[in-house]
């Protein structure tokens, strides 16, 4: 081998080395400025492990999702349904005049009560940032729902929230 050649194999070497050199220091920038952004984030994020935040949310939906229980006395399924028909058309007759925002309570216990039955008709009710015409029709299915499909106990539930003294009848026992 001729020295030229050997002076090209010992540059061709040398550059290679340094090139090495070159992307092992910017691998070690690389994983130094990532374990930096990796700090950060974990100093910013709360103490508290994420299983326990989750616990703490579905705690919180389960205490938002209680309602309080009343006993109802024993009325005939059919005393029931005809008041509750009439409580329904008071108040579409009011949410016609008003709109649905004017009987928002109402909506509520409309939809809590019929959640199971029509889940969709029930989240439209009370999606207050949604069109008023979608309310409208939400509470005409549910209207429906609520005097063909739920139970009578149910239908006494509902009839105990839209009343106007609300759980606080005189009808009802300890």
């Amino acid at each position: 081998m001729s020295s030229l050649h050997r002076d090209v194999v010992r540059a061709t070497d040398q550059a290679r080395l340094a090139a090495a050199a070159e992307r092992h220091l910017a691998d070690r920038v690389r994983r130094e400025a990532k374990a930096e952004r990796r700090a950060r984030h974990r100093a910013s994020r709360p103490a508290t492990p994420v299983w326990l935040r989750w616990a703490q949310r579905l705690a919180t939906w389960r205490a938002q999702a209680r309602t309080p229980l009343a006993a109802v006395a024993d009325r005939r399924p059919e005393d029931v349904a005809a008041e509750l028909s009439g409580l329904l058309e008071r108040i579409a007759g009011r949410i016609a005049a008003r709109g649905t925002e004017a009987e928002q309570t109402a909506c509520e216990a409309l939809a809590s009560a019929t959640r199971w039955t029509a889940p969709g008709a029930a989240a439209a009710l009370v999606d207050w940032d949604g069109a008023e015409v979608a309310r409208l029709r939400a509470f005409g299915v549910l209207h429906g729902v609520a005097m063909g499909q739920l139970a009578p106990h149910d239908q006494a539930w509902l009839r105990d929230r839209l009343h106007p003294g609300g759980a606080s009848r005189g009808d009802l026992v300890a």
